[in-house]
């Protein structure tokens, strides 16, 4: 009996050991053909300052003037480490896209809503934010 309930001590002990990893979710990126392009701060670009976004296939970038960084590289960067654990969740609509990026426990959100075929919005969140104008470039 003493060996039937150390052997089952042992089976429960080893099961339920954690390992130290924590696995990631979905890593892919899919913004609606409609926004695909690259899109500029409008307010911004009257002063000669490129601010904006970028929109691939299958990635969101931002820009600002010349340099870009991409969420697709630092999603596939983290989600290499069997320690972070990185997520992406999107809304796609015919007028609205919504993506939030998590890496660890820090999570971006982003909002935009079609005005026309070339203007969107990026919605603000928060007390001080306010919604952003962008003109396809």
């Amino acid at each position: 009996m003493k060996k039937l309930l150390l052997l089952s001590l042992t089976i429960l002990l080893i099961s339920c050991e954690d390992t130290g990893t924590i696995s990631s979710k979905n890593l892919s990126i899919n913004p609606p053909r409609w926004i695909q392009g690259v899109w500029i701060d409008k307010d911004l670009s009257r002063i000669n300052i490129r601010m904006g976004y970028e929109f691939k296939i299958d990635d969101l970038c931002q820009i600002i003037n010349t340099m870009s960084s991409c969420n697709k590289e630092n999603l596939k960067l983290f989600s290499s480490n069997d320690i972070i654990f990185a997520d992406v969740q999107e809304q796609i609509t015919n007028t609205r896209y919504a993506i939030d990026i998590t890496i660890q426990s820090i999570t971006t959100s982003y909002i935009f809503e079609k005005v026309d075929d070339n203007q969107i919005i990026q919605k603000g969140k928060g007390v001080q934010v306010i919604d952003k104008l962008f003109v396809r470039e």
